[in-house]
């Protein structure tokens, strides 16, 4: 049994090594000035390192960091190092680029602007959908999906591919199946609708929290391109919504918001358990209808679980509110 799962998780490891540039947050884009012969993308932000790709006059660059005198930069499926001094930056640049992705997860949403507040436009509850980038605005993307719906997605959800693959990672976009074979037709997500009109900011914070379901849980981790422990899981929600929040699930319980009873829980609550008010070893957000969502444990990750469960009943030793 573990032979076989380890051999599913190398052939994993090895599809999404192939098919996508992992996803990070942007802060801008560049275009590539005008050089006779190209621009280096480098494997390291300096001149000795080796050469990823040679990129043409014009060509669009999603960047992920400053460095001093280097942008650290997605491409064509690739990321890599260009020198500064070749390439114009913006923190927000808008055009028609040939430029593939994907949603790295499930549930991930499409917003009429650059921010968590702005109005949701649907939620995409696919992993994997097909996305076109069509310009960036610091760490969110524009983006056209498979259903032809124009918005934005924070970049840090999105995987980046290829000019020359699709979503499946077999095909360029605009050209046609070789002979004898058929490509693939993407099937549109369901559209999902949900108006943000009326709903209280814990409200808010629990739909937003929800999007996480299906990440990685990683001892440590605080966001979506690294995963997240309980506490991180937390941190990082409330973070979006301008909460600053303690990091450790005791801390959270000790310090962070206003001890609330049972009676008294709202959606955006955070719940925490363990032996004792001294042993807090777990934290999760209470999202309604007697559920949380929490970074469970390896192997498991972000999940949705119901709080009348025997296990989670038992060690539940406060809940906090930190909106008021």
């Amino acid at each position: 049994m573990k032979q076989r799962w380890f051999r599913r998780a190398i052939v994993f490891a090895l599809c999404a090594v192939l098919l996508a540039t992992p996803c990070f947050a942007t802060v801008g884009g560049a275009t590539v000035k005008q050089i006779s012969g190209g621009l280096n993308l480098r494997s390291q932000p300096t001149t000795a390192s080796t050469v990823v790709e040679v990129l043409s006059s014009g060509d669009f660059l999603l960047v992920e960091e400053q460095l001093d005198g280097w942008y650290k930069v997605a491409h064509d499926g690739k990321s890599g190092y260009v020198s500064a001094d070749f390439v114009s930056f913006d923190d927000s640049m808008d055009g028609d680029y040939d430029f593939n992705a994907t949603t790295a997860g499930t549930d991930v949403n499409l917003r009429a602007g650059a921010a968590t507040w702005c109005w949701l436009y649907k939620t995409i509850s696919k992993a994997g959908t097909g996305l076109k980038i069509r310009g960036v605005t610091g760490n969110w993307l524009k983006v056209v999906d498979e259903s032809g719906v124009e918005g934005y997605i924070r970049s840090d959800l999105v995987n980046y591919l290829g000019t020359t693959q699709t979503a499946a990672g077999t095909q360029a976009a605009g050209t046609q199946a070789s002979a004898g074979t058929q490509a693939a037709t993407p099937t549109p997500t369901a559209q999902v609708y949900t108006s943000l009109e009326g709903l209280s900011t814990g409200e808010q914070i629990a739909n937003y929290a929800k999007q996480f379901v299906g990440y990685s849980y990683v001892w440590g981790g605080a966001s979506p391109s690294t995963g997240f422990d309980c506490s991180g899981l937390v941190y990082y929600v409330y973070g979006q919504f301008g909460y600053k929040v303690e990091r450790v699930a005791q801390n959270i319980y000790n310090s962070s918001g206003v001890y609330v009873s049972k009676d008294q829980m709202k959606p955006g609550d955070v719940l925490c358990f363990g032996y004792s008010a001294y042993s807090i070893g777990h934290v999760g957000i209470y999202i309604g209808d007697g559920k949380f969502v929490h970074a469970s444990t390896y192997g498991v990750g972000v999940v949705v679980t119901e709080l009348d469960s025997a296990y989670y009943t038992s060690r539940l030793m406060g809940i906090k509110r930190i909106v008021n």
